[in-house]
């Protein structure tokens, strides 16, 4: 093919569908480059029966796909190419190589790096997430090559734009994440001062050591016959507090500090400071 022009689609990551705008696509080109993860049999029996057809096993190409290699060498128009699905496959000693193919992300990139073009179509099949679909047609002549990107919606035109859609992806779910962690807070919140507010009323309901035996001592004081104004005195205590816990604690035989501290929390008289 020496002399001529070749133009070469270049996808990866199909996983079962063959889009009708990609069929178009393909129908301009001579042959196919595709990284891997065709996910169907009959997908790949299609385009290896339309088209020269170069590939490698993705992830997800088990059983039928034993036949592929993970990682393929080969040469169109005078150009060395190697191809994986994973980029981390493909291997250190490059040599002559000037165009490396991967996919398995889904997302487009393209890198010159120490004069090779790094590649990666994207996926024009299965849409994952809200990663664009793309594709590449590589135009060969002579040993040079023209690489023209493919998106195949209206709302990408630039290699950026599948970058800048993955990062407003990643801030969703970020926000998305953080907004169920806030939810799940306010939840956790709502629970500990709930606990909280039943502890305050148990509290409430739970007579104080220090009041029953203040209590415990003004009773005594009055089944020993000692008025009130005496018990105050003793007891280092407001006179009109004292007299209506004398005025509670009737009939006197038959009261305890307990059951006089429950009659005075009724009529909220248990602060001897009058507050």
């Amino acid at each position: 093919m020496k002399g001529e022009t070749i133009r070469v689609a270049v996808l990866a990551d199909t996983h079962g569908v063959l889009r009708p705008e990609v069929v178009r696509i393909l129908e301009t080109c001579d042959m196919v480059v595709h990284g891997g993860d065709f996910d169907n049999q009959l997908l790949y029996h299609k385009l290896s029966s339309d088209w020269p057809l170069y590939a490698v096993r993705g992830n997800n190409d088990r059983g039928w796909s034993g036949g592929l290699p993970l990682v393929k060498r080969f040469s169109i128009g005078g150009i060395n190419f190697i191809m994986a699905h994973e980029r981390s496959d493909i291997p250190s000693a490059l040599g002559d190589t000037k165009i490396v193919i991967y996919g398995h992300s889904h997302m487009y990139q393209q890198q010159e790096i120490n004069g090779r073009l790094w590649l990666n179509p994207g996926s024009c099949g299965y849409k994952r997430f809200t990663l664009p679909l793309s594709m590449a047609v590589l135009t060969i002549s002579e040993g040079k090559y023209e690489l023209e990107t493919i998106w195949l919606e209206k709302s990408y035109g630039t290699p950026g734009a599948a970058i800048e859609q993955r990062e407003r992806a990643k801030k969703n779910r970020y926000e998305k994440h953080q907004q169920k962690y806030r939810q799940k807070q306010a939840k956790k919140t709502e629970k500990i001062e709930g606990a909280r507010s039943e502890l305050s009323k148990e509290a409430a309901d739970t007579p104080d050591r220090k009041e029953l035996f203040l209590l415990a001592r003004i009773l005594r004081q009055k089944k020993a016959g000692s008025t009130a104004q005496w018990t105050a005195q003793n007891v280092n205590a407001p006179l009109s507090w004292v007299e209506e816990v004398y005025a509670a604690s009737e009939p006197i035989d038959q009261m305890d500090a307990k059951t006089l501290w429950e009659k005075l929390k009724r009529s909220r008289s248990l602060n001897p400071e009058g507050e």
